[in-house]
């Protein structure tokens, strides 16, 4: 739950005069500073400013996006009265860091490791954006795992009913605001393994919203002369608007739209039936079919094999759409899932799994390459040689090994498939992901070429990276000789066996001395060799500490202004509070030139807060209120004194009450306490009686107004010490009884006991000077 007591937060961030607004608080001024928000951060991170689907959204933006210096995108704010550009890494982490504050709060703990989802498109210089913003944020990313993928997890292992050996599959359609995925699942009760991926990273829930706002647009041209596509804030009041005539004819056959003063003081109005609707977007449903075929034909499965279809996204709740998931699958689309919390609750699982602190029950989430990987590099003929290592719909992670024989460093280049089909890749896409230079390493001698081994792999995230290569020396060596005997062999051992031949004439046989030659194993000698990436994607350790560093610095400003608005209202609402109180509960405590006085001095603060104060520290606020205070405190002091003092006379006059009863009762429990005990209770009873009656005819004497003459607090502290006096001397407990003497029989039974033994025992521990003593010699 967030502070608004929601389980939803924005992806949105505004930019203010002097701090950042976060999440709701972002999105709630999104109609007021559209020009000054970021939202919908995907459809431009780790993306090319020319790529033509960028600059298409750029024209749906609200916000300025810049061409940075490497071609990316730059985000253009207005921050602190100052323009501002930050990169979308930037941006995004401040979406994690916003979410991470949630985190903590909800849970009560420090929040260091995460996973984070990203679409199932997305390639490998997106994926390092998201990790680098991760970096950012300050969060340990334990893995970026892919949407339809955290659906399937967050489905999977709540399942009881998945059989143990043969998987069910089940189709999830993930159709959001502007992208739709498809992924074909196989599950069973510990496991699921994704058999297939296909996306349309263009299409989505806003595509029929385009198709209203067209609509509308081009009414309110016909009638006014005025293209509200010019006018930012008109369009962004229309875009709103024809969302909820999409949503209103999901359960409605019609929807009326009104939006006022919209753009010139004209206003816009119409109405739009389900039937006009579908038939408007006639084209983007059909475009809806490609990726779930897709995705169908790849898993290598039927219709009748799939048990289910999972639909989630905002978009599936148009009839139009559930039309054709029913149809292209031969199943109806079911929800058994929160479209809005399934993938963040997939990651939640999948981070939980991933991270020592949590215990989770045993599930494997095997997920498959969305693309194929290719390693590139010259062959002996001077010719390009490529492999595929990790093919689109392979499981990852995983580890891949190749053997080159060189002399000479050289390189090797990574990039996706060439043949990749272009749907599944962005628009002029440099299908390159890196180039990796490999030494420099030393060729065996007596060898023309050095043997080496490249480690490549496909980690959790997606990414694909070298991770070692190791120069492989092969060399014979001689095997250490065996043991000689032991020289000091037993002889009886010798003697019991069997006897050495002996030779012709008799005499014992010479014995071969001769060494045999040692025999020759082969030993392999691995070593390390340097590998360099150059051009692969993610800022550099610098980069990301610059980033971090300013981070923190936006952080610190925003808790400095939160806190400075938290001592402005308190001020604020100290003046509202007491004025209203001064003329209701305090009246009657306070004389009235003071209280003129008074009113007069809020009035002049109320006033200083909306000029002078309107914009000062954090520190003046709170000099000022403590100022206030001061001078408004006694008063409210004497009202809290008169609520409090009636509930501590009588618990007092209780508490003696009681003691003066224990101690003046001739109960038989209290027997065991003496007189002069009784007595010093009585005394002290009788005088904290008589101190708080003369104290409250003090107190009668003074009008409500004045300084009272008996505080609470002297009464509580006149209560407790005679509770530290009088309570050990009630509350001591009765002397134990003495003890009954040993019956006298006892005696006799011992005696009796002693005359029944005709001899005395001896004891082995201690014998008599009898049992130690020689025998008498005897003499002549």
């Amino acid at each position: 739950m967030n502070k608004e007591s929601k389980r939803e937060t924005p992806a949105a961030i505004n930019f203010g005069e002097k701090m950042r607004f976060l999440g709701t608080d972002g999105a709630g001024k999104l109609g007021l500073q559209p020009q000054n928000t970021v939202h919908q951060l995907k459809r431009i991170l780790g993306k090319k400013f020319k790529d033509p689907q960028v600059q298409a959204d750029i024209h749906r933006l609200p916000f300025k996006v810049l061409e940075g210096p490497d071609g990316g995108c730059l985000i253009q704010v207005r921050y602190c009265n100052e323009d501002a550009v930050f990169t979308p890494e930037q941006v995004m982490a401040m979406v994690i860091v916003d979410l991470k504050r949630i985190a903590e709060a909800e849970g009560g703990i420090p929040v260091t490791d995460c996973a984070i989802s990203v679409p199932d498109y997305f390639v490998e210089a997106e994926r390092y954006a998201m990790l680098n913003a991760a970096q950012i944020a300050g969060v340990n990313c334990l893995r970026l795992i892919n949407e339809t993928t955290a659906t399937a997890l967050a489905y999977g292992i709540y399942k009881t009913d998945l059989p143990e050996a043969d998987p069910v599959h089940v189709a999830f359609v993930d159709i959001g605001h502007s992208h739709t995925q498809v992924a074909i699942v196989s599950l069973k009760r510990s496991q699921l393994v994704v058999r297939s991926h296909a996306w349309e990273r263009n299409l989505g829930g806003r595509d029929f919203d385009e198709v209203l706002f067209d609509h509308f647009a081009a009414e309110f041209k016909a009638k006014t002369k005025l293209d509200i596509r010019d006018n930012k804030k008109g369009a962004f009041k229309l875009r709103t608007a024809v969302e909820k005539v999409k949503k209103m004819l999901s359960a409605n056959s019609e929807a009326p739209l009104n939006v006022e003063c919209i753009m010139e003081d004209e206003d816009l109005r119409g109405m739009m039936n389900r039937e006009t609707f579908e038939q408007l977007a006639e084209p983007v449903i059909a475009k809806l079919r490609a990726p779930m075929e897709a995705a169908l034909a790849e898993s290598g499965l039927t219709v009748d094999d799939l048990s289910s279809v999972e639909v989630i996204g905002s978009a599936t709740r148009t009839p139009c759409v559930c039309r054709v998931v029913e149809d292209v699958f031969k199943k109806p689309p079911s929800r058994t899932m929160n479209s809005k919390e399934c993938v963040s609750r997939g990651a939640a699982l999948q981070c939980a799994m991933l991270s020592p602190v949590f215990k989770v029950r045993d599930f494997e989430v095997v997920d498959s390459c969305p693309l194929s990987v290719c390693f590139s590099w010259e062959g002996k003929d001077g010719n390009t040689v490529t492999q595929t290592l990790f093919k689109r719909g392979e499981a990852f992670p995983s580890t891949k090994m190749i053997s080159f024989n060189r002399a000479q460093p050289f390189s090797v280049r990574a990039h996706y498939d060439l043949d990749t089909p272009a749907e599944l890749l962005p628009p002029c896409f440099d299908k390159q992901l890196g180039v990796y230079s490999v030494g420099p390493f030393t060729v065996p001698p007596g060898s023309e070429t050095a043997k080496l081994k490249l480690k490549i792999s496909m980690n959790l995230n997606g990414l694909t990276h070298v991770e070692q290569c190791q120069a492989i020396e092969e060399e014979e060596v001689a095997e250490a000789a065996a043991a000689p005997a032991a020289a000091d062999a037993k002889m009886d051992d010798a003697a019991a066996g069997d006897a050495a031949p002996a030779a012709a004439n008799g005499e014992a046989a010479p014995m071969d001395t001769t060494p045999a030659p040692a025999p020759k194993k082969k030993k392999v000698k691995k070593t390390d060799v340097p590998v360099q990436s150059v051009g692969v994607c993610g800022y550099s350790k610098s980069q990301l500490d610059d980033y971090f560093e300013k981070e923190c610095q936006m952080q610190a400003a925003d808790r400095l202004q939160e806190e400075t608005n938290e001592r402005k209202n308190a001020l604020e609402g100290y003046v509202y509070d007491l004025r209203n109180k001064l003329y209701d509960v305090y009246a009657p405590y306070i004389k009235e030139a003071d209280k003129e006085k008074l009113q007069a001095e809020l009035t002049a603060m109320e006033d200083w807060l909306y000029d002078e104060g309107e914009d000062t520290t954090k520190s003046v606020y709170i000099s000022k209120l403590e100022e206030l205070k001061a001078k408004g405190g006694p008063v409210e002091g004497r009202y809290a004194e008169e609520q409090s003092r009636g509930p501590a006379v009588e618990a007092l006059r209780a508490a003696a009450a009681s003691y003066l009863e224990s101690a003046k009762s001739d109960r038989a429990a209290l027997a065991h306490i003496a007189a002069e005990e009784k007595a010093t209770v009585v005394k002290e009873c009788d005088a904290a009686l008589a101190w708080l009656s003369e104290r409250l005819g003090l107190q009668s004497k003074l009008a409500k107004s004045d300084e009272p003459a008996l505080l609470t607090a002297d009464i509580n502290k006149k209560r407790e010490t005679l509770e530290r006096v009088c309570k050990p001397i009630l509350s001591r407990p009765a002397p134990a009884p003495a003890a009954a003497p040993a019956p006298a029989a006892a005696e006799p039974a011992a005696a009796d006991a002693s005359a029944a033994s005709p001899e005395p025992m001896e004891s082995e521990a201690s014998p008599g000077p009898e049992a130690s003593s020689e025998a008498p010699m005897e003499t002549n």
